[in-house]
C-alpha cells in the first residue's frame, strides 16, 4: 500500500496527469506473420471489435440501472457515532448533502478535497463520513474519478473497496471518449498494483481506437507500474493482435503498430469518422447527430 500521504497528494494532482507515411500499405502473404494468416487476424480484429461492444453495452446496462437508483441519501452517516460526536463531521457531510442535492460536482469534489486535507485523514475520519464521500463522488462519474484515489489510503477494507468499485464505474463510463479513459486508466495505474484489479483496468483497451489504444499501451510500458506492464506483455496479442500488417510481440512493436493504425486513418477517413463516433464518447454523439 503506497503510504496515505502519497496518495492524498496524488489525488490531487491526477487532473493534470490525465490533464502520416504515404506508401501504400503492403499485404502479407497468405502464410501471414508469426503464424497467423491474414485471415485469422482480420478475424481477431472482429472478435476484438465485438468484445468492445460487449463490453460497452454491458456498460450502457449497468449505468441506465444506475440512473435509476435515486439519488445517494448520506444522512445514514449521521447515524454514526463518531459522526454524530463531531461538529466539524455533521458540518462537512450536510455540506456534501448539500452540493449533491444541487448536482453541483464542482462543489462536492471541492468538499472532499477538504475532508482529504484534514488532519485526521485518513483514519481519524470516521469510515461512514468515507463511505459517503464516496457515495457521492460516484454518483458524478468520471469528473471525480481523481479524488477516488486517495480513499487507497484507508485501512478500512470496506472504504478501500467502495472506492475501487467507484473507480471501475468511472473507468467504464461509455460517456467519456477512449482518450479521457486512457488518461483515466493510466492515471489509476500510477497508484494500483493489485493484480486483479489491474487485469480489469487493462481490459478497457479493448475501448479505445488503436491509435489511442497503441499509445496507451506505450504509455503502460513506460509508467513504472511492472504488475501492469507484465500482464499487457503476458496478453499482447490479445489487444493488439487485429492489424494483419504488423506482428506484435513485445513492446517493441507497438510503435509499428500505431504508424499504421495511423496510416489507416489517413488512406480511409470513413474509417476514421465511424471510430470516431463508436469511440468518442457523448461528445461525437452530439456533434454528428447520434452516431454510436
Amino acid at each position: 500500500m503506497v503510504a496515505a500521504a502519497g496518495l492524498c497528494a496524488l489525488g490531487g494532482v491526477l487532473w493534470f496527469a490525465f490533464a502520416l507515411g504515404a506508401s501504400a500499405p503492403v499485404e502479407p502473404s497468405p502464410e501471414g506473420i508469426g503464424g497467423k494468416t491474414v485471415a485469422e487476424r482480420r478475424g481477431a480484429e472482429k472478435s476484438r471489435r465485438q468484445k468492445s461492444v460487449r463490453v460497452r453495452e454491458r456498460s450502457r446496462v449497468r449505468e441506465a440501472s444506475a440512473a435509476e437508483r435515486p439519488r445517494p441519501d448520506l444522512a445514514d452517516a449521521l447515524s454514526d457515532d463518531e459522526v454524530k460526536m463531531s461538529p466539524k463531521f455533521r458540518a462537512l457531510l450536510a455540506e456534501i448533502q448539500a452540493a449533491l442535492d444541487a448536482d453541483d460536482w464542482k462543489k462536492t469534489v471541492a468538499l472532499v478535497q477538504k475532508l482529504q486535507d484534514m488532519d485526521e485523514w485518513p483514519d481519524g475520519i470516521p469510515a461512514a463520513l468515507h463511505k459517503a464521500a464516496i457515495a457521492a463522488l460516484r454518483w458524478f462519474g468520471s469528473k471525480t474519478a481523481p479524488e477516488l484515489v486517495g480513499f487507497l489510503g484507508s485501512e478500512d477494507s470496506e472504504v478501500y473497496g467502495d472506492a475501487l468499485d467507484a473507480m471501475m464505474d468511472a473507468l467504464s463510463d461509455i460517456s467519456i471518449s477512449d482518450s479521457e479513459r486512457s488518461r483515466l486508466l493510466l492515471g489509476y495505474l500510477r497508484v494500483i498494483r493489485d493484480e486483479d484489479m489491474v487485469s480489469v483496468m487493462l481490459f478497457e483497451l479493448n475501448n479505445m481506437r488503436p491509435t489511442v489504444r497503441a499509445e496507451t499501451g506505450i504509455d503502460i510500458f513506460k509508467s513504472g507500474n511492472e504488475v501492469a506492464a507484465r500482464m499487457l506483455r503476458e496478453e499482447i496479442d490479445t489487444y493488439f493482435g487485429d492489424n494483419p500488417e504488423v506482428e506484435v510481440q513485445s513492446e517493441n512493436d507497438l510503435g509499428k503498430y500505431l504508424e499504421k493504425a495511423r496510416e489507416a486513418y489517413e488512406a480511409d477517413p470513413d474509417l476514421a469518422d465511424s471510430d470516431e463516433s463508436f469511440y468518442g464518447g457523448d461528445d461525437a454523439t452530439d456533434d454528428d447527430g447520434g452516431a454510436e
